[in-house]
């Protein structure tokens, strides 16, 4: 499998210099990597890195440089990328991306810890010693740990509050989020769109604890996810099969992740 060890080339992700590179491509029309970057001000090489970091997180298209439907509905309703439920919604979207390997490995972790150190992150790559270079395993895996962990403390992520720093080089995790339903939805039709695309049915398990599970991702604990769950059914968003061998969601037909996320901000307002 492909992977990215830096999502950023060691940069760390500050939220000013992200919502830039956002609020240019959207407000202007055919711009193209050098015109982006005069209009930033940054180096071409944040310009394009930050760009592609967007990318990642579903707000534009990588390879042609496009704006797309997900990225006009967030650049609509939430332009400088600080509303808690869009923050939640990124949260999923780079932590289940297993390209980025890095921010994949230590995302899906957090359900099962408490506290950590940087030293027992470092752990969750060794299989990868000997696939890349010395250099690279030594040094690049350790700076994006670190730019992991400084997203979520101090930066881009942090007022989500799932990680604090605490005493003696430790940091606690914080579980059981208050997360929309409707954002959680959104997130759900990401997991099938990208881990189960064509089923008609995904196991709860799946979705709870399963590797990039949403609420793995999202340190809910399953008695509070279904609960969730069960108010998305009464909604009628979803349908739950519990009877027999059957534990499981039906979703509409097709990707609602944008019109779930739609139905987040008009209920906000």
């Amino acid at each position: 499998m492909e992977y990215k060890i830096q999502a950023l080339n060691g940069f760390q992700l500050y939220t000013d210099q992200l919502v830039t590179v956002f609020r240019c491509f959207y407000e202007n029309d055919g711009v193209d990597l050098d015109r982006l970057t005069e209009l930033t001000g940054m180096n071409r090489r944040k310009t394009r890195l930050l760009l592609n970091f967007l990318a990642d997180i579903g707000l534009n298209n990588k390879r042609t440089l496009t704006k797309n439907d997900l990225g006009l509905l967030i650049f609509d309703e939430d332009g400088f990328l600080q509303d808690e439920g869009t923050l939640w919604f990124f949260h999923y979207m780079i932590a289940s991306n297993e390209y980025i390997v890095v921010w994949n490995r230590i995302l899906n972790d957090l359900a099962d810890l408490t506290d950590f150190g940087l030293e027992d992150l470092y752990e969750y790559f060794s299989d990868l010693e000997g696939e890349i270079s010395d250099y690279s395993f030594k040094k690049h895996i350790h700076q994006e740990v670190s730019t992991v962990v400084k997203t979520y403390t101090e930066n881009f992520m942090k007022n989500l509050n799932l990680i604090e720093e605490g005493y003696d080089d430790k940091y606690a995790v914080n579980k059981n989020p208050d997360i929309d339903d409707a954002v959680l939805l959104a997130c759900i039709y990401q997991y099938r769109e990208k881990f189960a695309n064509g089923a008609t049915a995904l196991p709860i398990k799946d979705i709870s604890s399963g590797n990039n599970g949403v609420a793995r991702i999202f340190t809910i604990e399953d008695y509070s996810f279904r609960e969730s769950l069960e108010r998305m059914k009464n909604n009628g968003w979803i349908s739950i099969e519990s009877r027999g061998n059957l534990d499981q969601i039906r979703l509409k037909d097709g990707d609602n992740t944008i019109e779930m996320m739609r139905t987040y901000y008009r209920e906000r307002r």
